[in-house]
């Protein structure tokens, strides 16, 4: 199935040097969250964006799309594409047990989409199928790749030499390479991808959707209704091994009574590890664990601000967005720094910390300094003010420039 009410008819003829550039661009799925990434892609002048996304992700981005359309903004050309699919568990750091399930795409439509679509440049996320199809189409054509890659220290360094060497081959194919950041950059460096060929687009959040949801909060009776004490340290995501949740409960535990007393460790979202966070929630004191469950999207704003500290102790996260949704609301945030934004996004001292999750000393001593520091409100400010560089538009301003500049050298 096809959306393509933004686009216009494809002339045979459009081979003139100021026609229209056709930009296809292949992800997995379409987050709600990155509708303001690629709005912004499509309002590019002289561009023709498509959005080619697997088919086991239709009903995410047809509810997102039709959200948006909903409320009056810009619509998308969007297609879904024939795709086959498995779900295995990867592996996020090279240390330990702790993995993840990672859906795997093989979208064998691929080839027919953007044939039908003749672009002029193909931009393709991660580094499998997905961007080994994207790679064929663009030698076949000669037109210019832009490879979009998701890395970061941790999670790169559980690739074996054949996954390596296959991730090499890839990227050694890319006119440009977008990364996320600081850690993306030295993964790709160290994969053979020279600077020139490396654009930033670090990962965004809906900041002005944020904010808005954020004024029409009600933070008190949320946090009431949720039988918190009087500071709350929030911890927000998927519950399985690689978010560090069982560290973060040897850690919490660890911690002096009387420096945990005012506080709750609050836990939202869902997952394998939800009943193990529950049974310690039931032989904790009242109000010192809290499970919420999930959330929707749209009632984050709310959690947030209930919120006194954020907690991510992750294990090797690409990036962590809920720490720039938590930023943006004004939390600091105390950051493993084996997640992939910690670099970019983390000031210590200044709006949050970063610290080793695999380290249990490091972490009690991490956690402890975080909940006596009197600097805390202060530090929510700072954290505004970091969140501002992380927006829709700073995202798609790197994207733009790996794509124009992977146009400038097939011209």
């Amino acid at each position: 199935m096809s959306q393509r009410a933004a686009s216009q008819p494809i002339a045979e003829d459009e081979t003139s040097p100021g026609r229209t550039q056709r930009v296809a661009l292949l992800t997995n799925w379409l987050p709600p969250y990155r509708l303001p990434v690629y709005r912004d892609l499509d309002a590019t002048p002289g561009w023709q964006l498509r959005i080619l996304v697997g088919s086991q992700a239709a009903a995410g981005w047809e509810r997102a799309y039709a959200g948006a359309h909903a409320r009056g903004r810009q619509t998308l050309d969007v297609e879904t594409l024939r795709s086959w699919s498995l779900q295995r568990r990867v592996s996020v750091h090279a240390e330990g047990d702790a993995s993840q399930p990672l859906e795997l795409q093989l979208p064998f439509g691929a080839l027919g989409g953007l044939a039908r679509f003749r672009p002029d440049v193909v931009v393709s996320s991660e580094l499998g199928a997905r961007t080994a199809l994207a790679a064929l189409y663009a030698l076949a054509r000669r037109i210019p790749l832009v490879i979009w890659s998701y890395q970061s220290r941790a999670w790169s360094a559980t690739a074996g030499p054949l996954r390596r060497a296959w991730r090499r081959a890839l990227l050694a194919r890319a006119d440009a390479v977008v990364g996320m950041g600081v850690q993306a950059r030295s993964v790709l460096r160290d994969l053979g991808v020279p600077d020139a060929r490396i654009f930033d687009a670090p990962n965004a959040h809906d900041h002005a959707g944020l904010l808005d949801a954020l004024a029409r909060s009600d933070a008190a009776a949320r946090r009431a209704a949720l039988g918190c004490r009087a500071r709350v340290a929030l911890v927000a995501g998927r519950l399985v091994a690689a978010k560090g949740l069982r560290p973060l409960l040897a850690a919490w535990r660890a911690l002096a009574p009387e420096l945990r007393r005012d506080w709750t460790l609050l836990v939202v979202g869902d997952g394998p590890l939800r009943g193990e966070l529950e049974a310690a929630a039931a032989r904790a004191q009242p109000g010192a664990i809290v499970c919420a469950g999930a959330v929707a999207a749209a009632e984050m704003a709310e959690v947030y601000a209930c919120a006194d500290l954020l907690v991510f102790p992750s294990l090797g996260d690409p990036w962590g967005l809920v720490v720039n949704e938590a930023l943006a609301c004004g939390v600091p945030v105390l950051c493993s720094e084996l997640a992939g934004c910690a670099d970019d996004v983390i000031r210590d001292g200044e709006n949050g910390w970063r610290f080793d999750p695999r380290s249990p000393a490091a972490f009690s001593a991490a956690l402890a300094g975080a909940l006596t520091c009197a600097e805390l409100p202060a530090m929510g400010a700072r954290a505004r003010d970091a969140a501002r560089r992380f927006t829709p538009e700073q995202m798609a301003a790197g994207l733009r420039r790996a794509i124009e500049h992977a146009l400038r050298l097939s011209a």
